[in-house]
């Protein structure tokens, strides 16, 4: 019985071995099984039109749906429409919760939904993802968690491009001459998001979201905040946004005089009897909301 063509399990080798790695039998390879049944197609369309047919799917169901029908445009463009392409700590990569190992697997992958990274305290590795970059073909994931990562500024628009949600925690930046670029260009770049978490913010990043595609954000959580995030300038802009629902967890290192401002605000929305905003979350630490 042949397994969907753009099924993961149809393109890894399976072997079984015996003591010392010597090689007792071997299970009859899917991948092989999938190409021995492969043959050329006599196509109405000429084979130069087909070929370019076959390079260039612009959405990925309609690919699925032209391997589904016919092995020729998986052997001539080999992608994998997955989901969800994940690295787990310590654990390796997954796609579609199937661990896998991205240097054995010869066909590149179409995310769909969702990429996060999660490093490895004990062995921690910030080009995890840029390392894999042409191990992926096209990125449409609408979610996006990044923890502890390097990437170039050019990667990361790849990656950015259709993200609704996304998170970041200790995420640098990098143009092609390796300088680090300020955390707005994170912002600047995500013009399709609804909802962001970032750590800390400056006045330059701030400005970055009163640009008119961000007046719909649906939610901004910023934490780590320190005295270099303009309270004032906030407010006000908190007070005019109708839509966007805010998050602000302040660092313990504040001033008292900083955290006396801050109290005042909370105390300002708690009086409210009527919010013609979104009430925000305001914490100044883990503890006290």
């Amino acid at each position: 019985m042949d397994l969907p063509v753009g099924s993961i399990a149809a393109v890894i080798s399976r072997h079984s071995f015996g003591p010392k790695g010597v090689k007792a039998t071997t299970i009859t390879s899917r991948r092989a099984k999938f190409f021995a049944k492969y043959f050329r197609q006599n196509f109405s369309l000429p084979d130069s039109i087909m070929h370019y047919i076959a390079k260039n799917p612009k959405i990925w169901k309609l690919y699925q749906k032209m391997i589904w029908t016919c092995k020729y445009f998986f052997v001539k463009n080999p992608v994998l429409v997955v989901r969800r392409l994940s690295h787990n700590k310590g654990d390796g990569w997954f796609a579609d919760q199937l661990l896998i190992d991205l240097n054995k697997i010869k066909c590149k992958f179409w995310i769909t939904e969702e990429i996060s990274v999660f490093p490895d305290v004990e062995d921690y590795n910030p080009n995890i993802l840029s390392s894999n970059i042409s191990k992926l073909y096209k990125c449409d994931a609408m979610f996006l968690d990044l923890k502890g990562q390097t990437i170039r500024y050019c990667d990361f628009s790849f990656f950015i491009s259709n993200a609704a949600d996304t998170v970041f925690e200790d995420v640098t930046l990098k143009d092609e001459n390796g300088k680090i670029l300020p955390l707005e260009k994170l912002i600047e770049t995500s013009i399709k998001a609804r909802r962001i978490q970032i750590p800390t913010m400056t006045s330059k990043t701030f400005n970055e979201l009163r640009k008119p595609h961000f007046a719909k954000l649906e939610s901004l959580i910023l934490y780590g905040l320190h005295e270099d995030f303009d309270i004032e300038a906030f407010y006000i802009y908190m007070k005019k946004n109708q839509h966007t629902f805010f998050e602000l967890c302040f660092d313990h290192s504040v001033s008292d005089g900083y955290k006396a401002r801050i109290e005042e605000i909370i105390d300002e929305i708690n009086a409210t009897e009527e919010f013609d905003y979104v009430a925000p979350s305001i914490l100044l630490n883990l503890f006290d909301e």
